[in-house]
């Protein structure tokens, strides 16, 4: 007996030692692809960076940026300040850059729902509530109750504008039931949108739209994989792309049969310093920014040290995602232009 208890005990302790030095290793791991603070980047950031939330500061946007065709803001989903941002930047391009077109990461049927609803008064909640819950199908972590009042709050501000000016979506994925895998996600939308500008004519206008973040990369991250908006810059289109990555927030899971979901449907692993996505080189962001902000920074601009590098473009996920990585020879200006970082977000909610 004496002796099945030391082996027990050898057992457990060998065990309890096997699960530290997996968290060790995974730690210094994690802090070593992180990185530590860039005194030189830091510098270029300090002067390239302003709040931002509710509305968007233009101080960071020049001429070249107005002169773009398409603008693209790229998130990981699930946070809820990314839909305040979406609706601040579409606000924003309306007023600003003449943008009425709002392209998104949704089919042509579900894109009309929404016009219908826009185009509705009193607004038509109802026909709202089917679209948000539409979106369930394609991206379960957006369907929420702030993407309901985001568009709710569009509404509003759409109804106080002209005729001409009025705000228009256009859904350029692929229906959910398409099951035609000799065309990916990517070119589907590339295609959708070039017909919906012929076939509309629309030519001459500008465009804003709102996807996941790797449909906004504007360079490839592997053989066969080529983001929506590498598309548009192939086909000659002006683009600018943002991104969003968070610190400290918290991220809306619904259940679902591919992973562990909290009651709460809320978890805080995703974040850009890990445990289970690391972002190269964001302790530079972290380090000019105040938790509970949402912070706009301008990687592209004079001597920007990002057009030599490839920090924040880096991106590891562990378990479960997908790694973003620069091809060789490419740098981060390469693929994005400006970045939010949110600190703090909440957890996006179920609608009701």
């Amino acid at each position: 007996m004496k002796k099945l208890l030391k082996i027990i005990k050898i057992i457990t302790i060998s065990i309890i030692g096997i699960i530290a030095a997996v968290f060790l290793y995974l730690y210094v791991d994690s802090k070593l692809f992180i990185g530590f603070k860039d005194n030189d980047n830091i510098d270029y950031l300090t002067k390239q960076h302003v709040p931002a939330g509710d509305s968007i500061n233009g101080k960071l946007f020049d001429d070249a940026f107005y002169g773009s065709k398409v603008f693209l803001m790229g998130e990981i989903h699930g946070y809820a300040d990314n839909q305040k941002l979406d609706k601040a930047m579409l606000l924003f391009l309306h007023k600003n850059a003449g943008v009425k077109y709002y392209i998104a990461e949704m089919d042509s049927t579900t894109a009309n729902k929404f016009n219908a609803f826009l185009g509705s008064n009193p607004k038509n909640e109802a026909i709202l509530h089917e679209a948000v819950s539409d979106i369930r199908k394609r991206i379960p972590q957006q369907s929420s109750r702030e993407l309901f009042e985001k568009w709710m709050a569009i509404h509003d501000y759409n109804s106080q504008q002209p005729d001409s000016l009025k705000i228009t979506v256009i859904g350029i994925d692929k229906g959910f039931d398409d099951k035609d895998a000799t065309i990916t996600r990517d070119s589907a939308m590339m295609l959708n949108f070039a017909h919906a500008v012929a076939e509309r004519h629309l030519e001459n206008e500008k465009f804003y739209g709102f996807f996941g973040f790797f449909h906004v990369l504007q360079n490839t991250i592997a053989p066969g994989k080529h983001p929506f908006a590498e598309k548009l810059k192939a086909a000659g289109i002006r683009t600018t792309s943002f991104v969003s990555y968070t610190l400290d927030s918290d991220m809306y899971l619904p259940k679902n049969p591919q992973f562990p979901t909290p009651a709460d449907e809320k978890v805080d692993w995703v974040n850009a310093d890990g445990p289970l996505m690391l972002v190269k080189g964001i302790q530079d962001l972290k380090a000019l920014t105040q938790p509970h902000s949402i912070t706009l920074f301008r990687i592209d601009g004079a001597q920007s040290p990002y057009a030599k590098s490839q920090h924040l473009m880096k991106v590891k996920a562990r378990m479960f995602g997908e790694n973003f990585m620069p091809v060789e020879g490419a740098v981060t200006t390469d693929y994005f232009q400006y970045v939010f970082l949110l600190r703090n977000s909440g957890a996006l909610t179920k609608l009701p």
